[in-house]
């Protein structure tokens, strides 16, 4: 009801915008700047076409410089096409021009191949990299802003990517049955894992998985997003999961643009232009702060809590010479998360005086990035890029538990038995680095060769303050008796104080050669790990045949190490010597284009899993690299691309991912495996004002654990209490889980300004997720969470 309510609203706001005056200001400008992909030199002597919506086409030449620009455009849509002999033609199909501004854009031209005559620029293109898995996406800033399902969240609004699942809840994704912790994230090139807000300090153990709530960037701030599910070169060291490389957006060099944007959870304000303070630099600068207490109390939801949030993003750019380009980019994201007595209290909705959730959480989070970039254009065909950074996380959070069920309904919240601090974690981060890297033609083709050295400072701290009885646990788990039905969690064996500051460093090289049909790439890469005190040493290569003009086959293989994680060092001295994961992965994928409209690519893989880090005893909280596995399964895409103003895709992957703890042992499905997984999307461009899109999504259950349940655990005199012993893990399954999310932009011109309501739904169906049922001790039960709506309405204001 509270939903339908919320919908009603944003009705009422389109319709108020709808019927206000509608004004014609100046017309647009756009500007192109047009440079070859490999050697990032302005590229001449090529042809623009620029068909609007409406109207007639226009045709521009592209200067000496790789430089194009025109006036006197009516606002609205346009497609641009960018050709020149020698290289595939760039397409650009939705790109907008808005009254008294100018549009800059810079196109990136590839050298033409046997089967490639067009390339698709802007929207969501699959397959495009040569030596790269042909799952390889790349998501432009509009597809990312305007992704069904994102909740002005960029890793969201990757959802139906190859290979890619999201539960939806979580601002992270899966991919072929690894983890959201196994994916390495680059922000402008730099290494920055710390892209997600409330990733621990929600304390439930599923959310912790879960991989945290919202990203530190809204959709609009990322100018592009590349991804590949796997096959990724040595230049980026090693994940069992996927390359995610985020791209902000720079500010527009010619003309300038305010943003200011309301929803239901917060205001975000921004700007997009020339700095002011130098003529050949550019700003863009975001701020946002959100407080979903409101939120999740109207949507029925304030048993969650009250986590706020704060991000601000700053990056500028300037073209210091014709050869040398500097971009500093700077990120601020606290945050703060409450769960209170009254949180705890309205967990009891389903059934009074039952309580699912009573943990009780307050913490705080500081992050930040700082980051400088250098590239230097040497010669006709070298480049040379710095970058030095350094990134700040330092995490403090204070859990406890309270009792309500011991007091009549309606006890005030004051008075209510709680236990507040008993488990008080700090973690800190402090990393700074500097990357060297250089890429040259030589006599057998391009060279790609770097450095990487980082100084990274660690410390954890974990303090309990009194013995604390757990209800979930594994039969192997220690118990001083066997007959006892849960665990207790000690100061003795709980508590730790890590600290440790190492220097790592990375050397890497690729050589990429062709012959013919034929391309390929060679490479190595060699980590110091001073952590681990290990030499790794990771080999890749790739090769690609361009069978026929329609049909394009890539096989990629190397070797990728996963260090593990702080906290799995720092649980337990005897942890300390950890060694890095290792996945050994090979793909072959297929690229077919069925028109000049419609794409089908498919990629089999194989991954072998090692040395991989398992738990031991959660008492004493001890692991090992005794775990091993095997990955293997298939990504598949069907894509229409974007033309005469909509797009669909259909996305199917099998994925059979099972490991196990200890040689011997038999083999399970890995934690997040899902042997199914398959989407339907779609976008349509109605006209100028009117934008919809939508995605339906369906993939199998993770595993489920064997267990039994024990009746009164505790002692005579104290509180019942059940207890679930799980004997046996990742030996069933959970029953499937689907979702449907909507989104629905409206733009109007009013006066010099664009306004833009919007109205986003997450799980418009209010489907249930079986995989994410918790165990409530009180009642025996295992308990799955009712299917909400998670709906995000509001506008956005551009001038």
């Amino acid at each position: 009801m509270r939903v339908r309510s919320l919908v009603l609203r944003l009705g009422l706001m389109v319709s108020t915008i709808a019927v206000l005056p509608f004004a014609h200001a100046d017309e647009g400008k756009l500007r192109l700047r047009v440079v070859d992909a490999q050697t990032q030199r302005p590229l001449g002597d090529g042809q623009v076409t620029l068909v609007p919506r409406q109207g007639e086409s226009r045709e521009l030449r592209i200067a000496d410089d790789g430089s194009v620009q025109t006036g006197g455009l009516a606002a609205g849509l346009y497609e641009v096409l960018v050709s020149r002999t020698g290289y595939q033609t760039a397409r650009l199909p939705s790109v907008r021009v808005v009254d008294d501004k100018t549009t800059s854009l810079r196109v990136v031209l590839q050298v033409q191949r046997q089967n490639v005559e067009e390339v698709l620029v802007l929207g969501t293109a699959i397959g495009e990299s040569l030596l790269t898995s042909v799952g390889t996406s790349q998501v432009d800033r509009e597809a990312l802003r305007s992704s069904a399902g994102s909740g002005g969240d960029v890793l969201r609004a990757l959802d139906g990517l190859p290979g890619v699942f999201s539960d939806g809840e979580f601002s992270s994704f899966n991919v072929r049955g690894a983890g959201p912790r196994d994916n390495l994230i680059l922000v402008d090139g730099i290494p920055f894992d710390k892209v997600v807000h409330f990733s621990e300090s929600f304390g439930e153990a599923d959310e912790v998985d879960g991989g945290g709530r919202y990203s530190v960037f809204a959709p609009n701030l990322i100018g592009s997003a590349e991804f590949q599910p796997g096959g990724w070169s040595s230049a980026y060291g090693g994940k069992a999961g996927s390359l995610l490389k985020l791209e902000v957006a720079e500010g527009n060099p010619d003309s300038a643009a305010y943003s200011a944007r309301l929803d239901l959870a917060g205001v975000e304000v921004g700007y997009d232009g020339p700095s002011r303070f130098h003529d050949d630099t550019s700003l863009l600068l975001s701020a946002r702060t959100y407080n979903f207490g409101w939120l999740f109390e109207a949507i029925g939801e304030e048993d969650i809590g009250t986590p706020k949030l704060t991000d601000v993003i700053l990056k500028t750019s300037t073209q210091v010479s014709p050869q040398d380009k500097v971009q500093f980019l700077a990120i601020y994201a606290p945050e703060e998360y409450t769960r209170d007595m009254e949180n705890v209290i309205a967990t009891d909705e389903e059934e009074p005086g039952v309580y699912p959730d009573v943990e009780l959480v307050r913490s705080k989070t500081d992050n930040a990035l700082l980051g400088v970039t250098w590239s230097r254009l040497i010669g006709s065909d070298a480049e040379l890029v710095n970058q030095i950074y350094y990134r700040n996380f330092d995490a403090r959070s204070r859990i406890g538990e309270a009792y309500p069920e011991e007091f009549p309904i309606g006890t005030p919240a004051d008075q209510i038995r709680a236990r507040e601090n008993l488990l008080n974690i700090r973690a800190a981060e402090q990393e700074t680095g500097w990357q060297l890297d250089l890429f040259s033609d030589n006599a057998l083709g391009r060279l790609s060769t770097g450095l990487r050295v980082t100084h990274l400072d660690l410390r954890y701290q974990l303090d309990l303050t009194e013995d604390w009885k757990i209800y979930t646990y594994d039969s192997d788990d220690f118990r001083p008796d066997p007959e006892q039905r849960y665990i207790v969690l000690t100061p003795e064996s709980l508590n730790s104080h890590y600290e440790q500051a190492e220097v790592n460093y990375a050397l890497y090289a690729d050589q990429e050669f062709s012959a013919g049909d034929w391309s390929f790439r060679a490479g190595a890469r060699y980590d110091r790990d001073n952590f681990s005190e290990e030499n790794l040493l990771s080999p890749r290569a790739g090769a690609t045949w361009l069978a026929t003009d329609d049909l394009r086959i890539t096989a990629t293989l190397g070797r990728y190490y996963q260090a593990p994680r702080i906290e799995d060092r720092a649980a337990d001295a005897a942890n300390n010597g950890l060694e890095n994961e290792v996945v050994d992965q090979f793909g072959i994928g297929f690229a077919y284009s069925i028109n000049n409209k419609l794409d089908l690519f498919v990629e089999p893989y194989y991954q072998d899993l090692s040395n991989l880090v398992v738990e031991g005893d959660r008492v004493n909280q001890t692991f090992s690299n005794s775990g091993d596995g095997t990955s293997y399964g298939v990504d598949t895409a069907l894509t229409r691309q974007f033309d005469n103003g909509w797009s669909a895709d259909f996305k199917y992957s099998y994925n059979r991912a099972r490991t196990r703890d200890l040689p011997g042992e038999p083999y399970n499905p890995s934690e997040y495996n899902r042997p199914h997984a398959a989407s339907i999307g779609g976008v349509w461009e109605i006209n100028q004002r009117w934008k919809l899109s939508a995605r339906w999504k369906w993939a199998s259950g993770k595993p489920s654990d064997d267990y039994v349940i024990y009746e009164n655990v505790q002692d005579d005199g104290e509180p019942l209490r059940y207890s679930r012993e799980t004997i046996a893990k990742n030996t069933g399954r959970y029953s499937g889980f689907s979702s449907l999310n909507f989104r629905a932009d409206y733009r109007r011109s009013i006066g010099r300004a664009d306004v833009i309501a919007f109205i986003d739904v997450i799980n418009i169906l209010e489907a249930e997720n079986p995989s994410t049922s918790e165990f409530n001790e009180r009642t025996g039960k295992n308990e799955v969470e009712e299917g909400e709506a998670f709906p995000l309405l509001g506008l956005r204001f551009e001038w």
